[in-house]
């Protein structure tokens, strides 16, 4: 009996734990950097910026979501590296994500690209640990960006 109150109570915790987690604010992106580009993927590294609202530092762990640029469906979005982002604090950290690029869509990004703004649109599921436990919180978060703040020669890129 004396064990099930010790599993009932740590178990409890957990709970009270992981429900009273905020969900981080993403602030922007910036010093994009394209490390591989061809029809099925996009291979970059990113400076983002978030905001951790709670008061315990978050590890953000390898995460997907599903990318959205100005309400077009991009692809799946891969976070390929952990990091940590300290409490009530917005951190910067350099990410290296991976896109597995939708069927047909390079056309339309290079059609985007060449815009001034654009409306950067992350869904899914970020998975996390705070304070040793592993969380997991749905995220949907929209960021209008200036393309010319991340400082992209796509002339460059597309071999002009």
């Amino acid at each position: 009996m004396r064990g099930f109150k010790l599993i009932f109570a740590i178990f409890s915790l957990l709970f009270i734990v992981t429900s009273c987690v905020k969900n981080p604010e993403f602030k922007g992106i910036s010093n994009f950097k394209i490390d591989n580009i061809n029809r099925e993927k996009l291979s970059f590294n990113v400076d983002v910026s978030a905001y951790n609202p709670n008061g315990y530092k978050l590890k953000v762990r390898k995460s997907t979501f599903n990318l959205y640029l100005n309400d077009q469906y991009v692809g799946q979005a891969y976070l390929l590296k952990k990091y940590k982002m300290k409490r009530k604090t917005t951190t910067l950290e350099n990410v290296p994500v991976e896109v597995l690029l939708e069927p047909g869509i390079m056309m339309k990004l290079m059609k985007i690209a060449m815009g001034g703004t654009v409306k950067l649109r992350l869904e899914g599921t970020l998975k996390a640990s705070a304070l040793g436990i592993p969380v997991s919180k749905k995220i949907d978060q929209t960021k209008d960006l200036d393309l010319k703040d991340l400082n992209i020669n796509f002339r460059q890129l597309l071999g002009f």
